[in-house]
């Protein structure tokens, strides 16, 4: 045996004037879509077709309505500009300091504990570097340096200057190709 639904309700009019159909559809009235016109099928249809939520608005209110579309209405700020810049959370350990996070300006990469060949490390505390080492302080060292052991300034053993010349060429070579081996 079937069982017969009972007839919907017909809660709304079609809002179009001169229209007795049932108003089952809901469309928007203007852009805040907080209130709606109620239409049949036949009406909502033409009615979207003619709706424009963009109507009347200046370029720039479009472009400012896009971007609050892509983040849902909810505030934003720029990256990094939130109030006081400070993390929302207790950090005891400094584990989210800028410096420690490479944020500080200059690039921190973490000490890696990866063996570097022996004529690196003979070259690099030659020239009285730190692992890890990086190219500019490589070349600023060497400039120094060279003024140091330079045969025309220094009167001291030349081979010292070869050296540095050496060992600046090795951890060049090294940093740009990474292809010594011990």
């Amino acid at each position: 045996m079937k069982r017969k639904l009972p007839p919907k309700k017909r809660l709304h009019d079609c809002d179009f004037p001169g229209c007795t159909e049932a108003g089952e559809f809901r469309a928007p009235k203007d852009r805040t879509l907080r209130s709606h016109y109620w239409f049949c099928q036949k009406h909502v249809a033409e009615y979207n077709k003619n709706w424009d939520f963009l109507k009347g608005m200046t370029p720039d209110e479009i472009e400012e309505q896009l971007r609050n579309d892509t983040t849902w209405q909810r505030p934003r700020w720029k990256l990094g500009s939130h109030v006081g810049g400070q993390p929302h959370f207790k950090d005891p350990f400094d584990v989210f300091s800028e410096e420690k996070l490479g944020m500080d300006g200059g690039y921190n990469p973490p000490h890696k504990n990866v063996p570097y060949p022996k004529k690196i490390q003979e070259a690099v505390a030659f020239m009285d570097l730190k692992f890890p080492v990086q190219l500019p302080d490589v070349k600023k060292r060497y400039k120094l340096l060279a003024k140091k052991y330079h045969p025309d300034i220094s009167k001291k053993d030349a081979s010292l200057f070869q050296k540095l010349t050496q060992s600046y060429t090795l951890i060049v070579d090294y940093i740009t190709n990474k292809s010594i081996t011990n």
